[in-house]
């Protein structure tokens, strides 16, 4: 795994083995560095050039070296003994601490774990270590592909990573910085998914007069919950303090794995804010009449001052949810009048408001001011869209006498909670309704519930399913990669993720080209295809379309990609070749044809030597001849001839040999 960092006249690469036994290996052989330059202001190079920067495979330092760089770092300290330690223990640790919270297996992975959480922490120590590099002979108009590999270790694959001193920026601050305040504690957070690819760690600072800032602990922060499976949104940290009502000022900076501080984010404040630990509890109540009550609670009045207030909670079952029904009250108030809609069944609760929006919530309170009956399920809901957008609904009207509406509900998909679109009951049992045809839910969903005078409400209809015009193309697959080995161009893409895809059309055209020619049509499973028409050194580009029932296809925009063909295979040129000796004129008769099919032969070198011995160049032919003579020969003696032709691609020829005694 390979990571880098452009600066303004430098590029800071960082790389780790994903195997504890193959790390440990690799810390032996060393790693070995080759940048290639790929483009060069703003061009593709025909012939990227390639060199090594590691003149010897990059290897940990010597141990003695490590001293001074131990005494002030802990991180290369931890570095150190991963690498050269005989001996890696983990002891128990106080709560909080990084080897309690991280599960190890055994001694290796706790050397592996550590050392590469250290190294995040400290570039400086990971350069010494052998997994980090400073490029400093760096050009602002290229752009380089650093490939990292383990010297003489095919079994660990190697990994490349493309930048330049183009791709530098300035570091931005972390977001969504908040503050929550709590008894002597305050909460922090900030948002972790958008900055976990550019920050191993985070720093909080911490001021009480708004100036002066410090720290606000030894070691930098980092997310260690943070899950392939369960991914991490937020990064939390609970900072506690001495004393409430004080004023306490924050901020925050990211920092990556390479050492680069960020910028701050912008102050926040903070004051604690005492606990309530009080709750309010509901005595009496009294029924007015059917949609009307009066509700009674008791709260001490010498800890009125420590909260905003009461809010009234209301559910039609004990279990919840339950939903706020009122305001926040006085916190002197200790009576309520409700006369809002209620159930048949009514659980209220009351929830102590505090200073810090903390809530305390009592016991449920039960009460029931008649029996009621719902209508009935009403039936034969049906409706039509048409071509603009626009919804007829219809259905068989309700009998009861009490009748005051129907709740019309919709939802968008099939998993989506329906949602009341006329938000009163609605008289009537036809319904005109309008939906966008540029959102991309390919149907729509209806139902429709009866509701009395007394704002008891049926069971929903059966559920209405009504097809969209399609007049929205599909979303566009896009490439997620592709690899050019041995002359073939092997494609991988993304599928749409529309539901109404029935086909995909992968096209292709030399770059330069106007017109794409289809060259593949594909079903909606497969995902990849070997291009084997292509021609060595040129350029493509290459389109996959999506097509929907609706014979709609997706924009091309986002879904080209553009490759060059590169195939250094060595191309066999010679078909033919024969050496006739002759004694009698002492000499020794080559001659030779090429394949006419391939690609025209400019010129031809030939080597000589005696077997056994090394070869020399003995002749260099135009690609029109045909046969030589060789007369500087010895009797008894077996001679090698390495014939290789020169084409006019440059691409390479296959070396023919051909052994013959004299």
């Amino acid at each position: 795994m390979v990571n880098a960092r452009a600066q303004k006249d430098k590029i800071l690469i960082r790389w780790a083995v994903n195997s504890p036994i193959e790390w440990q290996k690799a810390n032996k052989k060393g790693f070995v560095i080759t940048r290639t330059t790929v483009l060069r202001d703003g061009n593709i190079l025909p012939k990227p050039e390639k060199i090594l920067l590691t003149l010897k495979p990059l290897r940990p330092e010597p141990l003695d070296s490590w001293l001074d760089l131990v005494q002030k770092d802990n991180n290369a300290a931890i570095i150190a003994q991963s690498i050269y330690g005989e001996s890696f223990e983990v002891t128990a640790a106080k709560g909080g601490d990084l080897s309690k919270i991280i599960n190890m297996a055994d001694e290796l992975d706790q050397r592996y774990t550590f050392a590469l959480y250290a190294a995040d922490m400290n570039f400086e120590a990971a350069v010494k270590a052998g997994w980090g590099f400073v490029d400093k002979d760096v050009k602002k108009n290229e752009v380089y592909a650093y490939q990292i590999s383990v010297f003489e270790s095919p079994k660990v694959k190697e990994s490349s990573y493309m930048t330049g001193l183009k791709d530098y920026t300035v570091l931005p601050p972390p977001t969504d910085f908040i503050a929550i305040p709590d008894d002597k504690k305050v909460m922090l957070s900030w948002d972790y998914e958008i900055f976990k690819r550019v920050y191993t760690s985070f720093m909080v600072e911490k001021s009480s007069d708004g100036i002066n800032y410090a720290p606000i602990s030894n070691t930098a922060l980092v997310n260690l919950n943070d899950k392939e499976d369960h991914p991490s949104k937020t990064m939390y940290y609970v900072d506690t303090l001495s004393v409430n009502d004080k004023i306490y000022h924050y901020r925050l900076y990211g920092i990556t794995s390479f050492g680069e501080k960020g910028e701050l984010t912008k102050p926040i404040t903070a004051t604690g804010v005492a606990a309530i630990v009080t709750p309010a509890r509901l005595i009496d109540y009294n029924i007015v009449n059917s949609n009307e009550i009066n509700l009674e609670w008791e709260y001490p009045a010498a800890s009125e001052g420590f909260i905003q207030g009461y809010e009234i909670n209301l559910a039609d079952n004990d279990k919840g949810p339950y939903k706020i029904v009122s305001k926040i009250l006085p916190p002197s108030q200790r009576k309520l009048n409700y006369k809002e809609n209620l159930f048949p069944s009514n659980y209220f609760t009351i929830s102590v408001v505090g200073k810090n929006n903390q809530r305390l919530t009592s016991q449920s309170m039960l009460i029931q001011p008649v029996d009621s009956i719902p209508p009935a399920k009403p039936i034969g809901l049906e409706g039509v869209i048409d071509s603009l957008g626009t919804v007829k609904l219809k259905w068989k009207p309700n009998q009861e006498k009490d009748l005051r509406g129907y709740r019309i509900l919709k939802a968008n998909t099939a998993g989506e909670e329906f949602v009341d679109i006329y938000h009163k009951s609605y008289i009537g049992n036809t319904y005109k309704d309008s939906v966008s045809l540029k959102m991309t839910n390919s149907k729509v969903y209806y139902r429709i519930a009866a509701e009395d005078m007394r704002f008891n409400i049926s069971e929903p209809s059966d559920i209405l399913i009504l097809d969209k015009p399609d007049k929205i193309p599909p979303a566009a697959p896009i490439f997620k990669d592709y690899d050019n080995k041995d002359g073939k161009v092997h494609l991988k893409w993304i599928r749409s993720y529309s539901e109404d895809v029935v086909g995909y059309s992968l096209r292709r055209r030399e770059k330069g080209k106007e017109k794409w020619q289809e060259i593949k049509q594909i079903n909606d499973t497969i995902q990849e295809f070997t291009d084997d028409r292509v021609e060595n050194r040129k350029t493509y580009q290459y389109a996959i379309l999506a097509k929907d029932r609706s014979n709609l296809w997706s924009s091309l925009d986002h879904s080209t990609i553009t490759v060059q063909v590169l195939d250094f295979t060595s191309l066999k040129i010679i078909t033919f070749l024969q050496a006739t000796p002759d004694r009698e004129n002492k000499k020794i008769t080559l001659t030779w044809d090429y394949n006419k099919s391939k690609e025209k032969v400019t010129g031809l070198s030939i080597y000589k030597n005696i077997k056994g011995m090394p070869a020399t160049l003995w002749r260099e032919v135009n690609g029109d001849i045909f046969t030589l003579e060789d007369k500087n020969l010895k009797i008894n003696l077996e001679y090698e001839y390495h014939l290789i032709p020169s084409l006019e691609s440059n691409s390479p020829a296959k070396e023919e040999v051909l052994t013959v005694v004299y």
